[in-house]
């Protein structure tokens, strides 16, 4: 074997080996979620379950219930169509539409980003306490939407590079910049739209803080609070195998959304989504 050979063969035995060591705690939370309390709390543990319990996942979605469920998709989903309808139109017109002081208005979209979250926590909660949301689906959904300071750039970013002859091309014709947005631009951010749905709707899944101060009850509960109590040791409320199936519950959408939408994460990511 040549000394070509034998480095990619040791490159991808190192991939496979970092794969298969990341791949571990995943493979571990799916097959204990069908284990019964006494063989996850067995030693040495058990790396697959000698009694496959499916019933697990049944007392696990009784544990989540429908409603917090729902709650986490209208939780996620409200933060992300509100986030479209702001971050869209403005990243086009930076982008696009020449105006005096883009310079000043980029400065103060960044500077936001630099301000650790757990600083404005009290400050939201206030504003949205004297607004009467305090417990409401709005007084979730919009203070986490407004946090749009990303997506405006990367938006941006994606219709800075459209070419200056199109929208020229465009507006001769007499469209509008609004109907050049819609028509013309908007489809052609396909891979930047893909990418950021994932990446809004994966950052709102996950959020805990925000939801656990301004709505802890049952009514607005979403997962990642329901599941919180579970995280801290506190399995006395189930067992820690419906636990691990309410945890695999709570994945799933978020594993489905980047598996879907992989090929256009990546190519939004890295900003090439003009052919």
């Amino acid at each position: 074997m040549t000394g070509s050979k034998w480095s990619a063969a040791t490159r991808y035995t190192l991939i496979v080996l970092c794969g298969l060591i990341m791949a571990l705690p995943l493979f571990y939370l799916l097959s204990a979620s069908l284990m019964s309390a006494q063989d996850i709390r067995a030693y040495p543990p058990h790396l697959l379950p000698p009694t496959t319990v499916w019933h697990n996942y049944v007392d696990a979605y009784h544990f989540l219930s429908a409603r917090v469920i729902a709650n986490s998709f209208a939780f996620s989903i409200g933060i992300l169509l509100v986030q479209l309808l702001i971050t869209i139109p403005a990243g086009f017109a930076l982008a696009k539409i020449p105006f005096r002081w883009v310079g000043a208005v980029m400065a103060v979209i960044i500077v936001p980003m630099f301000v650790p979250t757990n600083m404005t926590l009290i400050p939201l909660y206030v504003i949205v306490d004297r607004l009467g949301l305090v417990g409401s689906y709005a007084g979730m959904i919009l203070p986490v939407a407004g946090q749009t300071a990303f997506a405006m750039l990367l938006f941006r970013q994606f219709f800075a590079t459209l070419p200056p002859g199109l929208i020229e091309a465009a507006k001769l014709d007499g469209a509008g910049w609004v109907r050049v947005l819609v028509q013309i631009a908007l489809p052609l951010a396909k891979p930047a739209l893909a990418a950021y749905c994932s990446i809004s709707f994966l950052t709102a899944w996950n959020t805990y803080i925000w939801p656990q101060v301004i709505a802890p009850d049952r009514e607005h509960q979403v997962m990642t609070v329901a599941l919180a109590p579970l995280a801290r040791g506190q399995y006395n409320m189930v067992s820690p195998s419906v636990g691990m199936a309410a945890a695999v519950i709570s994945m799933l959408p978020v594993l489905v959304i980047f598996v879907v939408f992989q090929r256009w994460y990546i190519k939004g990511v890295v900003g090439s989504g003009i052919e």
